[in-house]
């Protein structure tokens, strides 16, 4: 009598999406790496020293491109409303100096965008009152020496086949927002206004958002 032939072998498994070793990292994963590389705000008191106002660096998400940034002078009425300093504009059309009065932080909140404030000194009141230059309204000394870092100007070019090999071998050091703060920064340690350490703080930040 004939043996029946054996049975086939089972199938193989599918194929994973992923290998083990290449798998994308999680969210959590992600926010946690983030999260322990970010550089360290100055430290500052927590209550205002006498005759001061705090000065901080407001953060607004701007994904997928990098973060705007700007300088935010708080009234000491109230915390929420104060002072905007920034270099507005973009890298495609170029930035422009730029101060707003009487701005509340929680504006771009209430139409659904992200803002992050960040501490940065207190700042003797001298620099705040309107005696400063005159421009396209009065500046005060701290905006004077804001101002001395010069805007951004158009360092987004369009690829257009003109200029050859050489035009596409220049390297271009794009500056933006977040350089022009930093810059500024720079003026306020040359002017006594505040530490290298906020300088070292933005600068750091900025090459994490880049």
């Amino acid at each position: 009598m004939l043996l029946p032939p054996p049975s086939p072998p089972p199938a193989p498994p599918p194929p994973t999406l992923f290998p083990p070793t290449h798998q994308p990292p999680t969210t959590t994963t992600a926010t946690t790496t983030a999260t322990t590389t970010l550089p360290t705000p100055p430290p500052i008191p927590t209550t205002a020293p006498p005759n001061t106002l705090l000065v901080s660096l407001l953060v607004y998400n701007g994904w997928p491109f990098a973060d705007h940034w700007e300088y935010f002078v708080s009234s000491p009425a109230d915390p929420e409303v104060g002072v905007v300093v920034q270099a507005a504009g973009d890298v495609r059309g170029g930035f422009w100096l730029e101060v707003k009065r009487g701005w509340r932080v929680g504006m771009v909140a209430d139409r659904g965008g992200g803002v992050r404030r960040v501490g940065l000194g207190w700042v003797g009141e001298e620099y705040f009152r309107g005696d400063g230059d005159a421009g396209l309204e009065k500046l005060c000394g701290f905006e004077g020496v804001l101002f001395r870092a010069r805007a951004p100007g158009k360092t987004l070019r369009s690829v257009d086949g003109k200029g050859g090999a050489t035009a596409g071998r220049e390297r271009i050091t794009q500056r933006n927002c977040q350089t022009w703060v930093v810059e500024a920064a720079e003026e306020g340690v040359k002017e006594g206004i505040w530490g290298q350490e906020v300088v070292d703080y933005l600068r750091g930040a900025s090459m994490m958002d880049c």
